[in-house]
């Protein structure tokens, strides 16, 4: 997507990058370490080309990016596994509405994070009731590995969160309920 619209870039930061101390992405590496494919962060960022575009509002999309889910340990049947293909809903939604905003020069900067990660199982998956670390520096007991979603959109909500966006929208399909969740934060200052 970086390709197809002028002054948008994009980075990957995948495996064991997302342990790199300082800069460190602890709990999307976590649910996505079991499978041959590295979990990612995908950071793109974009703004139009007018002059004073650094004054124009930060809007930051964050998109839950679970591209299979087996449900880890806690494993889902095979029925409830059938169509865990649409638990990167939340991804897949936040790249349309950003392709939409480049497509039409929304005047707004713009971030788009999705951490995108396989809930799989292997000798290294992690288990129920691990503690794990997060991007905040907050540690977490899970008690179920088929609730992955939160835990890697803790890492990429925190990092959203620092940069002190005007608007933060985040994403995410709820594969137990068959719907979709988005949280929504304004900041008062500004509108967009």
């Amino acid at each position: 997507m970086a390709a197809v619209h002028k002054n948008a870039s994009v980075k990957l930061t995948e495996g064991k990058d997302l342990l790199q101390e300082g800069d460190s992405y602890p709990a999307i590496y976590t649910v996505g370490r079991a499978s041959e494919r590295p979990p990612t962060l995908i950071d793109l960022h974009w703004s139009p080309e007018a002059s004073g575009s650094d004054e124009l509002p930060l809007l930051c999309l964050v998109g839950k990016g679970v591209c299979f889910d087996t449900g880890g340990l806690d494993i889902k049947s095979a029925s409830g596994m059938k169509l865990m293909k649409k638990d990167m809903g939340g991804a897949a939604l936040v790249l349309a509405l950003a392709h939409v905003i480049m497509s039409e020069c929304l005047p707004v900067r713009l971030r788009v994070l999705v951490p995108a990660v396989e809930n799989a199982i292997s000798g290294n998956a992690f288990r129920p009731s691990d503690v794990l670390q997060t991007r905040s520096g907050i540690t977490v007991e899970n008690g179920n590995t088929d609730a992955e979603g939160r835990l890697i959109l803790c890492d990429a909500l925190f990092d959203a969160s620092q940069g002190r966006p005007d608007l933060l929208i985040d994403a995410a399909t709820l594969t137990g309920k068959g719907c979709i969740f988005g949280e929504f934060s304004r900041s008062d200052e500004q509108d967009i």
